[in-house]
């Protein structure tokens, strides 16, 4: 099991974006503009699940329109292009 949880970061002026494991108190600075990053969103597995693969059940959720599972992360369902209410 993963304790460590991993992000996707954005430079805010230049829009360059990078994926690390972050913690909540650090500061990130892109090597390439110096700019400080910001946390924009977590990525899949989350941390505290069992498993580090991406779909999981952990991951996954049915479509409100063709209830095929998708992922957690999908704002759109592949299958049949319905976008999906924003999680709670």
């Amino acid at each position: 099991m993963s304790e460590r949880q991993t992000y996707r970061l954005r430079a805010p002026a230049s829009g360059r974006e990078s994926i690390a494991v972050a913690e909540a108190d650090g500061v990130y600075v892109d090597r390439v503009s110096g700019e400080e990053m910001e946390p924009v969103t977590r990525t899949l597995p989350l941390a505290g699940t069992g498993s580090t693969m991406l779909r999981t059940p952990d991951n996954l959720r049915a479509c409100g329109r063709c209830d095929q599972l998708i992922g957690l992360d999908l704002a759109d369902c592949p299958y049949c292009g319905k976008r999906q209410d924003a999680l709670g």
